[in-house]
C-alpha cells in the first residue's frame, strides 16, 4: 500500500474500505502509552547500534502500536500493510490536530 493516507479535519481516513476516526479526546492511559510508544529512542553509546533497515522496522512497530492506542478498531494487523511514511502521516496528524496526544 503504497498511496498517501488522507486524514479528513474530523479525523477519518479509510483504510482497505474501511473508516476510521481519530477521536478527538482520550483517557489518560491511552495518552500515557501514546506518548511513551512515539517518543524518540535515544542511541546508547556502550549498545549494538541498529542497522537502517532494524530502525525502520522499529519505528514502524511502534507506530503502528501508538496507532492502535488511540484509535478504536485500528489493530496491529490493520496496521501491518502500512508503509512507514504511511503512519508517519498519521502521527504528524495527530500531532498537528490533537494537542493532548502529542504534548508534552
Amino acid at each position: 500500500m503504497a498511496e498517501a493516507i488522507f486524514i479528513n479535519d474530523d479525523g477519518v481516513f479509510e483504510i482497505d474500505g474501511r473508516a476510521y476516526r481519530i477521536p478527538e479526546h482520550s483517557s489518560a492511559r491511552e495518552v500515557l502509552s501514546y506518548r511513551s510508544l512515539v517518543a524518540p529512542v535515544p542511541d546508547i553509546p556502550s549498545q549494538r547500534m541498529l542497522t537502517a533497515e532494524q530502525r525502520v522496522a522499529t519505528e514502524s512497530y511502534l507506530l503502528r502500536r501508538a496507532a492502535a492506542c488511540v484509535i478504536p478498531g485500528f489493530s496491529m494487523s490493520v496496521s501491518e500493510a502500512l508503509s512507514l511514511a504511511q503512519l508517519q502521516s498519521i502521527n504528524r496528524w495527530i500531532a498537528g490536530h490533537r494537542p493532548s496526544l502529542s504534548a508534552r
